[in-house]
């Protein structure tokens, strides 16, 4: 089959879209009034949105304190358009990096308890831009099966591994560390609080478990930088920030950017 017809086929056609597993077609979805994505929202203020004319309150978004109406935060926002323009029309590898960026990782580093952070784009560049380049095709990857899809996605594009273990399961953990080989470079990566379940990671048994055999630890706290640890994330509230290799935050949720940048530290 062609591959642009199948995907006109899965949006419009109700058989073609129940053969590839989904109860209805889009199309049939949005004539039933049930399709949730790429509503446009006529204007924002954080809380409440306008779509087509009609006062919304906003249920969906992850704007956990709040911020993104502050009038501070609107302020710095608009400060920094004036003085930098709205793109550096460059990676930050060449032309790309502002005196902001490099501020904002210091303060980073010293807000969350770290050597050093480095400021990502989106949340999704940061877990494939880690994952893959610490990971070389000698290496593994051990990810909790409920683990984000970009950190899935990062590790498929890392030359290494992917193993993967029962959600918040222990035993699975060790029996999976317990099988690979000692000269193996080994990274296990969970999510701090789990964005679809809201469960928090038993990040004191990951940690025990890392260190007997041998593996370093990367969290996606994208949840938790923010709102738990007194703002520094679940590494934090249990008191284990020292003890967690890497942290992955994101300023598009509790920290009220415009953007989806995202933190690693």
């Amino acid at each position: 089959m062609d591959l642009f017809e199948k995907c006109r086929a899965f949006f419009t056609d109700p058989d073609a879209a129940r053969v590839m597993g989904y109860p209805m077609s889009p199309r049939e979805a949005q004539k039933l009034g049930m399709y949730p994505f790429f509503i446009p929202l006529d204007e924002t203020d954080g809380t409440e949105v306008t779509i087509n004319d009609q006062r919304l309150i906003m249920i969906g978004s992850n704007n956990y304190l709040g911020l993104t109406a502050h009038p501070a935060v609107r302020r710095a926002a608009r400060e920094a358009i004036d003085k930098y323009g709205t793109s550096c029309t460059g990676s930050r590898f060449l032309n790309g990096t502002l005196e902001l960026h490099t501020e904002l990782e210091e303060r980073l580093a010293r807000f969350l308890g770290k050597e050093k952070a480095l400021v990502f784009s989106t949340g999704y560049q940061t877990n494939l831009g880690v994952i893959s380049a610490l990971v070389g095709r000698e290496d593994v990857i051990i990810a909790d099966k409920e683990d984000h899809a970009s950190i899935i996605d990062g590790a498929r594009m890392a030359l290494g591994r992917l193993l993967r273990f029962r959600h918040n399961d222990m035993d699975d953990l060790e029996r999976i560390l317990q099988g690979i080989p000692a000269k193996a470079g080994k990274l296990v990566v969970v999510d701090g609080v789990f964005s679809m379940s809201g469960e928090v990671a038993p990040l004191p048994d990951i940690v025990a478990l890392c260190r007997k055999y041998g593996a370093r630890l990367l969290v996606d706290d994208a949840h938790g930088v923010g709102v738990t640890g007194r703002g520094r994330g679940t590494a934090a509230q249990f008191g284990l920030t020292d003890e967690v290799d890497l942290i992955l935050g994101t300023f598009s949720k509790a920290f009220a950017s415009d953007c989806s940048s995202h933190d690693l530290i």
